[in-house]
């Protein structure tokens, strides 16, 4: 009986060192900071963002288009990241149209603001800087397949 329990025990034991093991392997390479010791953090993104400076103008529903020169900070084929210099609302609906190089159309899509970070720092003339974080939403299948066509040819970062 004993041997038996030593045996189940030995077993565990073993399972227990081999997991361990596993996770130091893991963990390799991560930095340790206080939150990840209690919590490896992963990347949550889906899609690849590759740092491109694409023309950009954007309106709100209902409103007149964007004649502020916006920067695209970041693109993937499911958003994007924009500097504006007015601070939008998270879940505002934008229309969106994005000059691709190579095509004589621009892209025009529906896009949804999704995060907004305000930039402790102000552009040459003072003004404020949002960063907005944009999910791509309706787009048609021809400016879909020119924006993944692009982004094709770029090098992720």
């Amino acid at each position: 009986m004993y041997l038996a329990y030593t045996i189940i025990l030995l077993t565990l034991i073993l399972i227990l060192a081999i997991t361990l093991r596993e996770e130091i392997r893991i963990r390799k390479g991560i930095p340790q900071g206080i939150v990840n010791r209690y919590w490896v953090l992963r990347e949550k993104r889906r899609f690849v963002r590759f740092q491109e400076n694409l023309k950009i103008r954007y309106n709100r529903i209902g409103s007149e288009l964007s004649t502020d020169n916006t920067k695209m900070r970041n693109i993937s084929k499911t958003g994007l990241c924009i500097s504006t210099y007015e601070k939008l609302k998270e879940k505002d609906s934008l229309k969106i149209e994005i000059e691709v190089p190579g095509f004589s159309k621009s892209v025009k899509l529906i896009g949804s603001v999704m995060w907004v970070k305000e930039l402790r720092s102000t552009d040459d003339h003072g003004r404020r800087l949002f960063y907005t974080g944009i999910r791509l939403g309706k787009i048609d299948p021809e400016a879909e397949a020119m924006l993944i066509t692009h982004l094709n040819t770029l090098k992720r970062y």
